[in-house]
């Protein structure tokens, strides 16, 4: 996997749409306790009143290993029932990479920047946090250690599901309904998550807190991922390969996935793609692979042409 750059372009603040509905809750960004609870960071101290409009809860610690390990948590108008949760997981190499960036949406009317060189990042791909608030979603975009271990962000990843499940009551989430979203190293993490949900494996680290709760995602959007061991730094083992936990899975335990990839992608291979794909159609998944011609990595089309499907497949999906 390459090292990417941090382009300018994702370190711009929110659109004024989603500046103008989010507001930050009471205590919200108070500093986490110096000592914090052996099962996990509690949210006993956040408020759970029903919330009149969309609102941001931001740098909420979901472990308490490593200062890295905190996420913003966009939360919609309360609702008739409990909100479905989006994860995203940003990309970056396992070295770079914020929560932050996923404010940076641009859709098609929004200019794409020009090309630069095959591994140069100019523009990092997010969904669109406006309009999944407005349609009832609840967003997390979680940070994770960048040390360029895999195996440490997925435990991150997953310490932060886990976080999120146990305090679902409190955020008013539907624990039934979580979904990972992830970019390049960020879809290693999301394909981490739906393969090793609660099996006990080398992705789960008891320290990081709240071990008895189950780290599974309902529904998987991977754009561009790392997904074989070809595509992670240093010298890796086979329990990191996402392929073999696909193949002993439980019948009916790996959620639907939605994998779009371009075909002229020179930091991670198309083919590993479709090898995702074939993988989890061979143990009875349900997986799309959209192929995007000529796009490469973090290519500017996918947020331009990928979007509006993506989030059909939510819909369907969690019957939005």
């Amino acid at each position: 996997m390459s090292v990417f750059a941090f382009p300018a372009a994702a370190r711009r603040g929110a659109r004024a749409a989603l500046a103008a509905a989010a507001v930050l809750l009471a205590g919200a960004c108070s500093s986490p306790a110096a000592s914090p609870a052996a099962h996990g960071t509690d949210a006993a101290s956040i408020s759970a009143t029903a919330r009149p409009a969309a609102s941001t809860l931001s740098d909420l610690p979901y472990a308490a290993l490593d200062p890295a390990e905190q996420l913003d948590l966009y939360l919609p108008a309360a609702g008739a029932r409990p909100a479905p949760l989006l994860i995203w997981i940003h990309g970056g190499g396992w070295r770079t990479g914020d929560k932050s960036q996923i404010t940076g949406f641009a859709g098609p009317s929004v200019k794409a920047p020009p090309p630069g060189p095959c591994r140069d990042i100019v523009e990092v791909q997010v969904p669109d946090l406006a309009e999944l608030l407005a349609k009832g979603y609840a967003v997390a975009a979680v940070n994770y250690r960048l040390t360029r271990d895999p195996v440490a962000a997925a435990q991150d990843a997953k310490a932060a599901v886990r976080f999120l499940r146990a305090n679902a009551q409190r955020f008013r989430l539907d624990p039934g309904r979580f979904a990972a979203w992830g970019d390049s190293a960020g879809g290693y993490s999301a394909l981490i998550l739906a393969v090793t949900a609660d099996r006990r494996t080398v992705f789960d680290d008891p320290r990081l807190g709240h071990a008895d709760v189950s780290a599974a995602v309902q529904a998987v959007v991977d754009d561009f991922g790392a997904s074989e061991l070809t595509d992670l730094p240093g010298s890796r083992t086979a329990a990191e390969d996402p392929l073999p936990y696909i193949a002993s899975a439980k019948p009916g335990s790996i959620p639907p996935f939605r994998i779009a990839h371009g075909n002229a992608d020179c930091v991670v291979p198309v083919q590993h793609s479709r090898d995702l794909l074939a993988a989890l159609t061979k143990a009875g998944a349900t997986a799309t692979l959209t192929v995007l011609p000529g796009a490469g990595h973090e290519d500017p089309a996918f947020m331009r042409t990928q979007w509006e499907p993506t989030l059909a497949f939510l819909d369907r999906v969690f019957h939005m």
